[in-house]
């Protein structure tokens, strides 16, 4: 086995840990919190659509670009998604503390919408730091089945992340153009 190769392992090994074996640093509740965003609030039952259009498209159209296009992301491409991601996540980051006021409303509804946005918020800012993190081991990366791996999780966890910016910017729009209008 390539030195590369054992050293690419480790790094994956210590992400993980760092990411998911901390019970501190574990967020597996924020991601359950947001598959609960996609339950629809009169049935209270998930809704098929958005699981399919916001976890399986996602994951379907990384597949479809790394297998069957058989693209993956070069160095000078992580590089660039390093920087993307950095900007949103700490975009987001600082949005989310100006949504944290909005919870505080008398309307159900509203108070509703901000809390699943502020969730959504949250979810799009920890993928954003994922594909950071995959996105700088990607750099450097010879072996091509680790390669290709690494590029369908972070290729996928951008598409999640440009469907949730767009559930954030319509809802933020919703939520600010009704309360203007009150």
């Amino acid at each position: 086995m390539s030195s590369n190769l054992i050293w690419t392992l480790v790094a994956l090994a210590m992400t993980f840990i760092m990411l998911f074996a901390n019970r501190k640093a574990r967020v597996y509740s924020v991601f359950l919190e947001q598959l609960r965003v996609f339950k629809n609030a009169k049935t209270n039952k998930y809704s098929l659509w958005d699981i399919i259009c916001f976890i399986l498209l996602p994951i379907g159209l990384a597949t479809v670009i790394v297998f069957a296009l058989q693209t993956t992301i070069s160095d000078d491409l992580a590089g660039v998604l390093t920087t993307i991601f950095s900007l949103v996540f700490t975009l987001l980051f600082g949005f989310s503390a100006i949504l944290v006021g909005r919870i505080e409303s008398q309307n159900k509804i509203e108070k509703q919408v901000v809390k699943e946005t502020f969730v959504s918020i949250i979810t799009a800012t920890l993928l954003s730091l994922l594909s950071a993190i995959l996105s700088i081991i990607i750099i450097g990366i010879c072996n091509a089945s680790i390669l290709s791996a690494l590029s369908l999780i972070v290729l996928a966890t951008s598409f999640m992340n440009v469907m949730l910016l767009l559930l954030i910017i319509k809802r933020t729009h919703i939520i600010y153009s009704e309360s203007k209008d009150n």
